[in-house]
């Protein structure tokens, strides 16, 4: 398997496990050292982003994550990505575009751009 190859088999199995609701799969695809920064949001440690996950988009009802198309270049991908995930009558719904960086077949950094207007409407409905 090419670098590009793995790299892009990294960013998959994530999203795929953010779907599924994997824990355990999110956590062993991040490196100890992983961060994130994430727009709206700023940067995160591995163990924040991770709890981030936890606490919001993996206690929904239902989780539908679509990977639209991925573009990678060395140990980079490009990935623009479509969420619907359920939560009781709630529907929070977005599009992402992630950039991820992997090493020894592990994310080492993400960048994440989404419509952050969409996360601030459906945190103050779900505070409602």
């Amino acid at each position: 398997m090419t670098e590009i190859e793995a790299a892009k088999d990294v960013a998959t199995r994530y999203f795929k496990a953010v779907e599924e609701g994997d824990v355990a799969a999110i956590e062993a695809l991040h490196a100890p050292d992983a961060s994130w920064w994430i727009l709206g949001f700023g940067d995160l440690s591995r163990d924040a982003f991770i709890g981030a996950i936890k606490d919001m988009l993996l206690t929904a009802d239902t989780r539908k994550v679509t990977v639209i198309g991925m573009v990678a270049e060395g140990d980079t991908v490009a990935v623009e990505v479509r969420s619907e995930m359920h939560f009781g009558d709630k529907v929070y719904a977005n599009a992402y575009h992630d950039l991820i960086k992997v090493r020894d077949g592990q994310i080492v950094h993400g960048k994440e751009y989404l419509d952050t207007s969409v996360t601030r409407a459906f945190q103050t409905s779900m505070a409602e």
